[in-house]
């Protein structure tokens, strides 16, 4: 069966009484008076830097190695960031709710609307670190992924397998995997420091589409030597209008439905100079999640 589009869920809505409360629910990631840089990693040549935010909690995926043992992939990874956007209490008090709460477990998830701003610094002592090139991906798995092992389907790890290499791999910024799929219920994901996920590759190679949704992928530069601009901003919605029903507080834990509501930022840069090392810069996140319920 097709699922229901705006207009039909409008009409069952108002049928049945639901929205009579709107919920805004504000996540923010790094808001900083001081605009402290986002926590990054080094690509394995030292040239580059890199972050990954993942829109609602961390999900679980598969190590490395040749089980299929699951961990969270922000595990000791501290920039790996997370905004949990799809956290919104039930609180049935009408008298007492907040405007970021809801009154039922029934409820309406409406959309998800971020917005980010990018700040790289130009005082800096070595010259060669005020102008960089960057990328950013906006993605998600085509099948349903979560932190919580009971709703998830898939547990594919970007951190090894978002790009397309030339040689029948799969690669991330950690490692890679064989194109074929995983054999056995095992995993062949494999850590690796070469050519395929230094950071001129990571810069330009193909996204893996074979198993990943793209909503954008940009590459900009920002700096002295491209007209003093410093500041890059960008925004992402996610209209998504979905019926759920759960008591738990992350709305995402339900089986209303088996859609993925994971999804992947990540950001690469590069002072693609023989001797610099990239320098992250500040990224700011604000999020609204509109939620109907009552």
């Amino acid at each position: 069966m097709a699922p229901f589009n705006k207009r039909q869920i409008g009409y069952i809505k108002a049928i049945a009484d639901v929205g009579g409360h709107t919920s805004y629910k504000d996540s923010t990631l790094n808001v900083s008076d001081t605009l402290d840089k986002l926590n990054a990693n080094s690509t394995h040549d030292g040239k580059g830097k890199y972050a990954f935010i993942s829109v609602g909690h961390a999900p679980k995926v598969w190590t490395s190695g040749s089980t299929d043992t699951t961990h969270d992939i922000n595990s000791s990874r501290d920039w790996f960031h997370s905004i949990p956007v799809y956290d919104v209490t039930v609180n049935t008090d009408e008298t007492a709710v907040g405007l970021s709460e809801r009154v039922t477990p029934e409820c309406y998830l409406e959309s998800v609307h971020a917005r980010m701003r990018l700040i790289q610094e130009l005082d800096v002592d070595d010259n060669s670190q005020s102008h960089q090139e960057y990328r950013m991906l906006v993605f998600r798995h085509k099948e349903r992924q979560s932190d919580d092992p009971r709703f998830a389907q898939n547990f594919a790890n970007p951190l090894y397998d978002m790009f397309l290499a030339g040689n029948n791999h799969k690669y991330g910024p950690l490692g890679y995997r064989l194109k074929a799929e995983t054999n056995n219920g095992s995993n062949d994901y494999s850590g690796a420091s070469d050519y395929n996920n230094d950071i001129q590759n990571m810069l330009c190679m193909m996204t893996n589409k074979e198993d990943y949704v793209f909503m954008k992928d940009v590459r900009f530069y920002l700096g002295k030597e491209y007209g003093g601009k410093h500041i890059y901003e960008d925004a992402f919605h996610w209209d998504h209008a979905d019926p759920i029903a759960t008591e738990a507080t992350d709305l995402t834990h339900n089986d209303s439905n088996n859609k993925n509501y994971t999804w992947y930022i990540a950001i690469f840069c590069t002072a693609n100079s023989p001797s610099a090392v990239a320098d992250f810069p500040y990224v700011r996140f604000d999020t609204t999640t509109h939620v109907t319920s009552g």
